[in-house]
């Protein structure tokens, strides 16, 4: 293990993130992005992060304590990030997982309209959805890597939509397909997203909607990035629609 002067910082994770830092070879990794909230790294082609106490809980990322990731950064210099022994270290700081998270869903079926806030948003940028909620192969094509965000818009309606698919054990072949073979269009971020949401991982914010569709929790979800929160929210609600239909194609 990563024995370095500076102590190690406790942080809670995913199980899926512990398991790929597990099978991950010794060495440094790129940091793809640095900033107050959040810093991430590409390992070996899937994203994962280290947020702040103050940072959305996405599911490839690493939870701290700590309100802003600079005062853990180096004042000069480029910042550094390597696996050693199954752990992720950054800026010569271990992180040593204190907890382990569930980040998926729960499985609810009950379909239930998507708020106006978030319908409103996801037409603003023009994106195409069907009044039914059902998303097929073409979908995919118009959605990914499409609209505004960090995370573009198109890519968290799929990932809300493909969450709650299989959280509700009714996944998508046809669907999950064409996202695999063309999640190289977006952002090494978002395809980490969409790979967690094919796992049925996403959001805690999410995951309170679900099981207490309320004022409250929809202004939490919505509050969660520019358009992120939204695109999760018109995605799900989309999902949950899309249930009624008992001839969509599942997983065996």
């Amino acid at each position: 293990m990563f024995a370095g002067p500076l102590s190690p910082l406790p942080v809670a994770a995913p199980s899926r993130v512990l398991v790929r830092l597990s099978a991950a070879a010794d060495g440094p990794l790129p940091v793809v992005h640095a900033s107050a909230s959040a810093v991430y790294v590409d390992l070996g082609g899937w994203c994962l992060g280290l947020v702040s106490a103050t940072a959305s809980r996405v599911p490839c990322a690493m939870w701290s304590t700590v309100d802003d990731l600079t005062t853990l950064l180096p004042s000069a210099g480029p910042l550094t990030a390597r696996v050693d022994d199954g752990c992720l270290v950054v800026a010569g700081r271990a992180l040593r997982v204190s907890r382990v998270v569930d980040t998926r869903l729960p499985s609810v079926a009950v379909p239930r309209p998507c708020p106006e806030e978030a319908l409103h948003v996801v037409a603003a940028a023009g994106l195409d959805l069907p009044a039914g909620g059902r998303l097929t192969p073409a979908h995919v094509d118009r959605l990914l890597g499409r609209g505004p965000g960090l995370t573009p818009l198109g890519d968290d309606v799929l990932a809300g939509w493909l969450a709650v698919r299989v959280a509700a054990g009714r996944p998508d072949v046809a669907v999950a397909g064409a996202v695999k073979q063309r999640r190289a269009v977006t952002t090494l971020l978002s395809a980490t997203l969409l790979d967690c949401a094919l796992h049925g991982e996403a959001l805690p914010q999410l995951a309170d909607w679900l099981v207490s569709p309320t004022d409250a929790t929809a202004a939490a979800l919505l509050g969660v990035g520019a358009t992120s929160g939204a695109g999760l929210l018109a995605g799900a609600a989309l999902a949950l629609a899309s249930l009624t239909d008992r001839d969509t194609p599942t997983a065996a």
